[in-house]
């Protein structure tokens, strides 16, 4: 049996915008959108895999994907962010300025974020459940939400926040410029 040749890799199927770094054994699925807002930095490392439809933005800081770290399909990569080696992100996670030990593994469907919202912000929020997992010595916080679509209501709060379904729709139409003409 005969092989075909290496191809090279194609940028094509995935988004790339501002400073960006990634490694040429990265494996990037079709739909990922990689945006760095100034001053801020996305490093990807070798063997990192990026499933299809995420979208990691980094602001406030850089957003660093270790090496072998896996995002499944739908993850949501927001702030200054770090996920660990070997670290595994279930599909449709949000993180929000929030790091992730090496090794571990976050359910699908996670809201991870800084806690920097007042309380009082909490008691509006629709009702959820909420883990904390200890990892290595660290507590992160795990929430599940159990009506999504009413944060669209919700007003947006310094370094955190829940970003719903239009505000990426209306992201996605102005990083790709759609026009109906």
């Amino acid at each position: 049996m005969q092989l075909p040749p290496p191809q090279p890799v194609s940028t094509s199927h995935y988004c790339v915008i501002g400073d960006v770094i990634i490694h040429p054994h990265a494996k990037i699925a079709p739909g990922v959108i990689l945006q760095a807002a100034p001053h801020s930095k996305i490093e990807v490392a070798a063997n990192a895999f990026i499933g299809a439809g995420v979208i990691v933005q980094a602001f406030e800081g850089n957003v660093v994907v270790n090496d072998n770290a896996k995002l499944e399909a739908g993850v949501l990569v927001l702030g200054s962010v770090e996920i660990g080696a070997n670290a595994c992100i279930g599909e449709s996670t949000t993180i929000i300025n929030t790091n992730v030990n090496a090794l571990q593994a976050v359910p699908a469907g996670s809201l991870i974020g800084d806690n920097s919202r007042p309380a009082s912000a909490m008691s509006e929020q629709p009702s959820h459940s909420s883990t904390v997992v200890n990892v290595a010595s660290q507590s992160i916080e795990v929430n599940s939400y159990t009506n999504p679509s009413a944060f669209q209501s919700t007003p947006s709060y310094h370094k955190s926040g829940v970003i719903g379904r239009s505000y990426v729709t209306q992201l996605l139409d102005i990083m790709f410029a759609r026009n109906s003409s």
